[in-house]
């Protein structure tokens, strides 16, 4: 069982994170209260019933119109930027031992993905404008998609027996392109209303793709990282549909369960990410 600490931060990385945290907390304040600005959003398409959509009160009047919200997507950089630096650092190093470490690619996608998410749910939660929300659901496609194309890869090198710590171009170049075309008719194909659906039925695609292939290929990964991540969308989702009908809603408090689906979310990504690295290569 091989346990990576990815995430050992050093002082000024934790300090950078602190401070950037507090510096977008404080921009958002600062935007709703010391700048003139009023209905900027107003002229752009939005849904009708947006503004009781969320349990969080909704101003419709302000710049940054969920406040609340839209700091929580804060999660989103915090993992993603982590994330890309790790894999800009695997280029230079020599030894590979799984999938990932073998395939850098794989790390700056996924931290190039989060910090999309960040940008996209952060325009959507301030304007809550139909274009926002599309590129927010463009942006969790790429997100939902990401695990099962690792785990197509993965059990595609063990279907033929090939080592994962070794780059096969032709394996890699096929998921890349398969997941890109899904991606692509997810975003701009998908009926609307059904992207929820979508969303969920990825879930629980990858719950079931990531079983199957842990049956296939038992004690070569830390386990405990899967679980906790999966543990932790379920428990996302719980908090989704909790802000959707309004359960344990208080508008106007600091925690709100959409806010709680973005923590959750993104620390799920978190663990999954430390379960891939986590893979350690028999061959």
């Amino acid at each position: 069982m091989v346990r990576f600490n990815v995430f050992s931060f050093s002082r000024a990385r934790f300090l950078m994170f602190i401070s950037t945290g507090f510096a977008f907390a404080f921009g958002i304040w600062a935007i709703n209260n010391l700048l003139p600005n009023r209905n900027v959003w107003q002229n752009f398409d939005t849904s009708s019933d947006i503004n009781i959509f969320f349990c969080e009160h909704t101003d419709m009047s302000m710049t940054i119109r969920q406040p609340i919200n839209t700091f929580s997507n804060f999660i989103y950089w915090l993992v993603g930027s982590s994330i890309l630096i790790r894999g800009w650092k695997d280029q230079r190093k020599q030894k590979r031992y799984n999938i990932i470490s073998a395939n850098p690619f794989y790390s700056i996608t996924l931290g190039c993905i989060m910090l999309y998410i960040f940008c996209a749910s952060t325009f959507f939660h301030s304007s809550l404008i139909d274009v926002a929300s599309r590129l927010d659901f463009s942006s969790v496609y790429s997100l939902s998609l990401f695990p099962l194309m690792y785990f197509t890869h993965r059990a595609w090198l063990l279907s033929i027996g090939l080592p994962s710590n070794v780059k096969h171009s032709k394996s890699t170049i096929t998921v890349v392109a398969i997941f890109s075309i899904a991606y692509i008719l997810l975003t701009f194909y998908l009926p609307h209303g059904t992207e929820n659906f979508a969303v969920l039925s990825i879930i629980a695609s990858i719950i079931l793709f990531g079983i199957i292939v842990e049956k296939k290929d038992p004690g070569n990964t830390n386990h405990y990282y899967l679980i906790v991540s999966i543990g932790l969308i379920l428990i996302a989702v719980m908090w989704f549909g909790f802000d959707v009908y309004k359960v344990l809603c208080n508008e106007n408090s600091f925690i709100q369960p959409h806010s709680l689906w973005h923590l959750f979310a993104g620390s799920s990504v978190f663990y999954f990410y430390m379960y891939i690295r986590s893979e350690k290569n028999k061959l």
